[in-house]
């Protein structure tokens, strides 16, 4: 108590103090009220708005996880079956097995297009039909891969051919 009233005559001389004590009895309750209402919006803004804005923003960070997660689960066994298949087929991407091949076989790939379900078009242009059909071949019994279509236009050159092919 004695700390309390040292405080109390420390805050009297104070220019603030004398300030304060120099006025009416009615004068210094409002400038109390105003003080409070003050010291009231410091806390809202300075303590409970971040606090009360973090906790919307956690929750929202909750919610999206927890809907991710329920999706997730609800597909879990589609993605399952998808690598599943994808692994009894014993390869991996087909656009760089496709251009393995071409190199092994010297052909030129003139446009690669990967389509829908995997599927990937194929145009070569001015290729050697056997290279073409021998490439072809080893994509089918080293890799897996099926021909979906495939078109071939005739060249000027002999045994040369234009091929669009899709590959899955």
């Amino acid at each position: 108590m004695n700390q309390l009233a040292v405080l109390g005559a420390n805050l009297r001389r104070s220019a603030l103090g004398r300030w304060f004590y120099g006025r009416e009895q009615s004068e210094q309750k409002i400038i109390l009220a105003l003080a409070a209402v003050v010291g009231v919006l410091l806390l809202w803004a300075m303590v409970w708005k971040p606090v009360a804005d973090w906790r919307a923003v956690e929750q929202n960070r909750h919610n999206n996880a927890q809907q991710l997660f329920d999706w997730l689960q609800t597909n879990k066994q589609a993605a399952q079956t998808s690598a599943n298949s994808n692994q009894g087929q014993g390869r991996g991407p087909l656009i760089p097995i496709i251009n393995r091949a071409a190199k092994a076989h010297n052909l030129r790939v003139n446009r690669l297009q990967p389509e829908a379900n995997g599927v990937v078009s194929v145009i070569l242009q001015a290729q050697s039909f056997n290279e073409i059909v021998a490439w072809i071949n080893q994509l089918e019994e080293n890799n897996g891969v099926v021909v979906e279509r495939a078109n071939f236009d005739e060249q000027d050159a002999p045994g040369y051919v234009n091929a669009q092919i899709r590959l899955n």
